[in-house]
């Protein structure tokens, strides 16, 4: 490579201005404008990326608030008194990447959110669709979390119809099941499951699923209920980390950091 660069510097020498000229051309045209390019569609992609970060950030912001909305229109409907109700969570947003889909054996995923972002244990992370889970462990800028499917997952939720309350947790399948619900319980399928934000682990109003089925066994004490979460499991690339205000991380719950 050496020979011929020194050979092109003495042809430069002896050869006139418009044969430097040309050759120079020739060189800009077939030797740099690749590279100049390859620079341009890198940095255009870097501007897309960075693009749709801020837009799916937006859409989780817009969708987290209408969902807030519609539950305080439900509230006011049925007359509910403000001081009964645990105080909202207004949450900054924080999209992230997922970067190992939802483990069959612990329940469990890693999120990337950046080396300018840091997150904190107890977070809770959600879809523009609904709830995911929480932050149980972070190496920054990584971030492991315990979604819905995790049989040490449980999130105090309520019935946005009737307000009837239960727990909801996971034991086998895609499905979620919604326990500690009385057989008397105004509940039925189709009933959209929120949570409830009892306990500080997790906002208020979030949507976690629908009812599919309630069986009612014979003398049994609690109903049981099959629930179809707003969020599948599978194929999730961003999720959405929701920093609480400082206020609110005073008042998590020790449930929020296992």
């Amino acid at each position: 490579m050496l020979p011929w660069a020194i050979l092109l510097s003495l042809l430069l020498l002896v050869i006139g201005d418009s044969a430097r000229q040309s050759i120079a051309s020739i060189a800009a045209e077939y030797v740099y404008a690749p590279f100049f390019a390859m620079k341009h569609r890198i940095s255009a992609s870097a501007r897309v990326f960075e693009e749709n970060r801020q837009l799916q950030r937006r859409i989780a912001e817009l969708s987290l608030e209408n969902q807030r909305y519609r539950e305080s229109a439900i509230e006011n409907r049925q007359l509910r008194r403000l001081l009964d109700l645990p105080p909202p969570w207004d949450a900054d947003v924080i999209p992230a990447e997922v970067v190992t889909s939802i483990s069959p054996g612990t329940g469990s995923m890693w999120i990337e959110t950046g080396e300018d972002v840091r997150i904190e244990t107890g977070w809770p992370v959600a879809t523009e669709h609904g709830l995911i889970g929480k932050v149980v462990e972070t190496r920054h800028p990584l971030a492991r979390v315990r979604t819905l499917w995790d049989q040490l997952s449980r999130v105090a939720a309520y019935d946005q119809c009737s307000r009837i309350a239960g727990i909801v947790a996971w034991e086998a399948g895609p499905s979620l099941d919604m326990t500690f619900v009385q057989p008397s319980a105004d509940i039925a399928a189709g009933d959209t499951i929120v949570s409830s934000g009892w306990g500080g682990v997790f906002p208020k109003g979030i949507r976690i699923g629908t009812i599919a089925d309630v069986d009612t066994i014979p003398r049994a004490d609690f109903l049981d209920i099959r629930i179809t979460p707003m969020v599948r499991a599978a194929g999730l690339q961003y999720v959405f980390v929701l920093r609480p205000t400082p206020d609110q991380r005073d008042t998590l719950s020790v449930e929020a950091v296992p």
